[in-house]
């Protein structure tokens, strides 16, 4: 009869430990495994997330808010990207304490005229303004063509001047109003990523046939200064 080592009858033998050593390193592989590597990926797949969203958050950004004011008069609009990239839509209610209400809805081409530069935006397109002249107790609308532009300077891209143009003539116009033109420039700061302060100038003319309603008259004259917010 063989007597057994007491190491070996007290630990199982050499076969029991090498099974419990396999245990062992298994238990640590799974735990290296489930706690170490695993949460690293999921954290390397959440760190792409604010990038991911910032991607497709990208027209969302350029949804802008405008009000702006001048002695009697006060506006507000907004414009919302497209998908098409470039494609710009937008409104607005100009609202004069002794003139009336012009209402408008716009829509523009955007894109900047040097790639590499980027410090010319320029936008074509039109707007369409619905009137209302208290005035001249006269009422209509016009399809004005125009466009506008905003140069950033390159070397100090807190400042900028923009400004638009529009047109529309008798051919375009409806009802009493028999012509259209807005003219307008500004210099602007941005005060924060998301936010610019602005002062300008702004002019919109309505043409009247001269019989009815009278000659052609100035709606808004003036200095005027606002803020706009993009988010």
């Amino acid at each position: 009869m063989v007597r057994r080592h007491g190491s070996d009858a007290a630990g199982g033998g050499p076969a029991r430990r090498s099974r419990a050593r396999e245990r062992t390193r298994i238990m640590r592989c799974c735990a290296t495994t489930d706690t170490g590597r695993r949460p690293c990926m999921r954290l390397r797949q959440l760190a792409l997330i604010p990038l991911a969203l910032g991607v497709t958050a990208g027209p969302a950004a350029a949804t802008s808010i405008d009000f702006n004011l001048s002695g009697d008069a006060a506006k507000l609009s907004f414009i919302q990207p497209l998908a098409p990239e470039g494609l710009e839509v937008g409104g607005g209610w100009l609202h004069h304490e002794d003139d009336g209400d012009i209402l408008e809805a716009e829509l523009h081409l955007v894109d900047d005229a040097n790639p590499t530069r980027g410090a010319l935006e320029l936008g074509v397109g039109g707007k369409v303004v619905a009137v209302n002249d208290d005035e001249r107790d006269a009422d209509g609308g016009a399809l004005a063509i125009g466009g506008k532009f905003l140069y950033t300077w390159p070397t100090f891209n807190r400042f900028g001047i923009g400004g638009h143009a529009y047109f529309a003539p008798g051919a375009t116009s409806a009802s009493d109003i028999d012509g259209y033109q807005e003219l307008a420039l500004r210099a602007e700061y941005r005060v924060l990523r998301t936010a610019s302060a602005y002062i300008g100038y702004r002019d919109v003319e309505l043409d009247y046939d001269g019989r009815r309603f009278g000659d052609d008259r100035s709606f808004d004259d003036g200095l005027y200064a606002g803020v706009r917010i993009s988010f």
